[in-house]
C-alpha cells in the first residue's frame, strides 16, 4: 500500500515561469483547455496531483521525476505513471488545494490540513506537518501521541510506535500558510 499528498497555498503561486505550464502537462493534459494560466486553480491541481503521486511510488521504489509522465485522468479521479495507475481524491480549503494519491482503498486513508495567518519558514512548517501527522496517527489508531514518533528512509516517512515501525504508509506536506499530514490504514 503506498500513499501520497501535496498541498499548494495559491497565494504563493504567483512567481512561476510562464515555461511551468509546458514543464508540468503533457500534451494530452494540455490539450484539455485551450490556454493554460498559472493563476488556473486547475494548473495548481494538476501540479499538486503529479506531487502526490511521485511521493507514493518513491515508497516503493526510486524514480525520477519527470511531471510529464504522470498523466491525471480528465475527471482527476486516477493519475497514471507509465504501467500504474493510482486513485486520487482533490479538495480545496480556502486558498490551499490538495491532493492524494494511493493505491489503497481511499476509506483507509485520513489526512488533515491545518493553515495559519502567515507563512513561516520552511523549518517551521516540517515541524508543524510533523506535528498534524503526530495527531493523526494518535487519533486513528487511538494511542497515546507520546507513543509515537516520526522516522524516515531515504526521505521517506515513517511513523514508529514504541519503537517499533508501523505497517501504514504516510506522507506530509507543506506550502505557503498551509501542511498537511495523510496516513493510510493497512
Amino acid at each position: 500500500m503506498r500513499l501520497g499528498n501535496d498541498i499548494v497555498d495559491r497565494a504563493a503561486t504567483r512567481e512561476h515561469n510562464p515555461r511551468f505550464v509546458d514543464r508540468i502537462l503533457n500534451p494530452e493534459e494540455k490539450s484539455r483547455h485551450q490556454t493554460w494560466s498559472l493563476d488556473e486553480p486547475l494548473l495548481w491541481l494538476y501540479w499538486a496531483c503529479k506531487e502526490a503521486a511521485y511521493k507514493a511510488i518513491r515508497q516503493s521504489r526510486d524514480i525520477p521525476f519527470h511531471h510529464r509522465e504522470f498523466i491525471v485522468s480528465p475527471d482527476m479521479t486516477t493519475l497514471r505513471y507509465h504501467t500504474e495507475t493510482l486513485r486520487l481524491s482533490t479538495r480545496q480549503e480556502g486558498d490551499a488545494l490538495f491532493a492524494l494519491a494511493t493505491d489503497a482503498d481511499p476509506v483507509r486513508c485520513h489526512s488533515r490540513i491545518l493553515s495559519f495567518d502567515t507563512e513561516s519558514d520552511p523549518a517551521t512548517q516540517s515541524a508543524k506537518a510533523r506535528s498534524l501527522l503526530l495527531e493523526l496517527t494518535a487519533t486513528t489508531l487511538q494511542c497515546p501521541v507520546t507513543d509515537l514518533a516520526i522516522t524516515s528512509t531515504h526521505r521517506i516517512p515513517k511513523i514508529l510506535q514504541k519503537g517499533r515501525v508501523l505497517p501504514h504508509p504516510v506522507s506530509l506536506t507543506h506550502h505557503g500558510r498551509y501542511v498537511a499530514a495523510s496516513l493510510a490504514i493497512s
